[in-house]
């Protein structure tokens, strides 16, 4: 890493550490109006579980997340409540819990600023770390007790990995990157995408047949050896085959519920199994049942909606994009202020990540990780539901990497500044 790189790369992180500890302060204090995750009082509990050796259960009321009774489950994947769990070893704390929330967006802004430095050289990087350390959504996270952040930084760590290599992986560092695909994927379950986006990448950028063959196959062992232990885990519970989560089918039926259903909102969604908008008695029998059934049910449920017909598969794909990439959030949810400051700090970044990546066309094959990423990543949302949250930590930063690039050919264009190969998209 350059010496000049450096020093202005410790800058934006130390910017955007300074940023993140002044609005978790800020929402502390009651100075900033700030609705958290509804979803963190589920990690909470798990944690308190894990943390007490009770091991991976919840409260079974799902606002009172050290309560009893609980239960065994496996509604959610378990990195971020074991990580919970280990932090709690030190405190429960909301300030220093949050902390680890800033930490992890401080790891993940530097291997951001060194991937970018790799990809495009010095200035598109350090355009992209500054729009990474300012974006508001993602400073909104470090108050926020959800996966969004360890998720960014092992999704980061991957791409790093990968591109820090230059072409020639070896079968070391092909098996550190399937761990890596393995713990986000135990982190939040989209991101098993990163494993066909990374056999894509691996076919694409490796010359010789076999030798990608000999890294697709050190890929999976490594993403297998380490998911199968959770899922071994949810078969002694079960007694049936459960991937990651039990959640799946309670998320595709609230896709289809409410892209398709009149008068559907997020509100109808209740937090422990979606089970709120059911009639009392049918909740009571759907709660009766053990988990891989009840995902099962929701499945049958979600495809009661879809009705085998393919405009209406075509319908809920079509909604569930335009809500994950919308330039003006929903008023129905959100405030005019937070309206505003989304579409201000996100519609830029979206055209000119775009734009960016556009002038890189020549070099399709070498960043296909990034590109082969966002695509998988978001079919698996519009195949189920989506909305903006789950954009943010999965595809904003890396329309952020294509909007560096787009500045600087802009500023190069005007003569204020000269730009490589690397970043004008001549060498693939």
């Amino acid at each position: 890493m350059p010496r000049s790189f450096r020093w202005k790369a410790t800058l934006i992180i130390v910017v955007a550490i300074l940023v993140r500890f002044a609005f978790v302060i800020a929402v502390g204090k009651g100075m900033v109006k700030f609705e958290s995750n509804p979803d963190s009082l589920d990690y909470l509990s798990f944690a308190h579980n894990l943390a007490t050796g009770v091991g991976f259960a919840h409260s079974v009321n799902e606002y009172q997340p050290f309560s009893q009774p609980v239960e065994f489950s496996a509604w959610r994947p378990p990195l971020y409540p074991a990580f919970l769990a280990i932090a709690f070893q030190v405190s429960r704390g909301a300030l220093f819990l949050q902390s680890l929330q800033v930490a992890f967006a401080a790891l993940s802004l530097y291997f951001f600023l060194r991937l970018g430095l790799i990809l495009f050289g010095e200035l598109p990087a350090l355009i992209a770390g500054l729009a990474f350390a300012l974006y508001p959504p993602l400073i909104m996270y470090s108050a926020d007790l959800g996966t969004e952040s360890l998720f960014l930084f092992l999704l980061i760590a991957v791409l790093f990995v990968f591109y820090a290599a230059g072409r020639e992986h070896s079968l070391p560092r092909v098996f550190s990157m399937g761990v890596l695909v393995g713990f986000a994927a135990l982190c939040r379950a989209n991101g098993l995408m990163l494993f066909p986006a990374l056999v894509l990448a691996m076919w694409l950028t490796t010359g010789d047949c076999k030798r990608a063959a000999r890294r697709i196959a050190m890929l999976t062992v490594a993403v297998a050896m380490t998911i199968l232990p959770w899922t071994c885990r949810n078969y002694h519970l079960f007694h049936n085959v459960v991937l990651i989560s039990t959640s799946g089918g309670a998320t595709f039926w609230a896709g289809a519920h409410i892209r398709l259903e009149a008068g559907a909102s997020l509100a109808d969604i209740g937090l422990l199994h979606m089970l709120d908008p059911l009639p009392k008695s049918e909740r009571q029998t759907m709660e009766a049942l053990p988990e891989p059934e009840q995902e099962r049910q929701f499945y049958r449920r979600g495809s009661a909606i879809l009705d085998h017909s393919f405009r209406r598969h075509v319908a809920m794909a079509w909604r569930n994009f335009a809500a994950m990439y919308a330039l003006v959030p929903s008023a129905q949810y959100h405030s005019l202020r937070n309206r505003l400051l989304y579409s201000v700090s996100y519609i830029p970044i979206l055209f000119s990540g775009v734009f960016g990546f556009l002038l890189l066309w020549r070099r399709w094959r070498s960043l296909s990780l990034l590109w082969g990423w966002m695509i998988m990543n978001t079919t698996l949302y519009c195949l189920y539901f989506a909305f903006i949250r789950y954009r943010i930590p999965t595809i904003d930063p890396i329309l952020m990497l294509g909007s560096g690039v787009c500045i600087c050919a802009l500023l190069d264009r005007h003569g204020l500044c000269e730009i490589g190969d690397d970043c004008a998209g001549g060498r693939e």
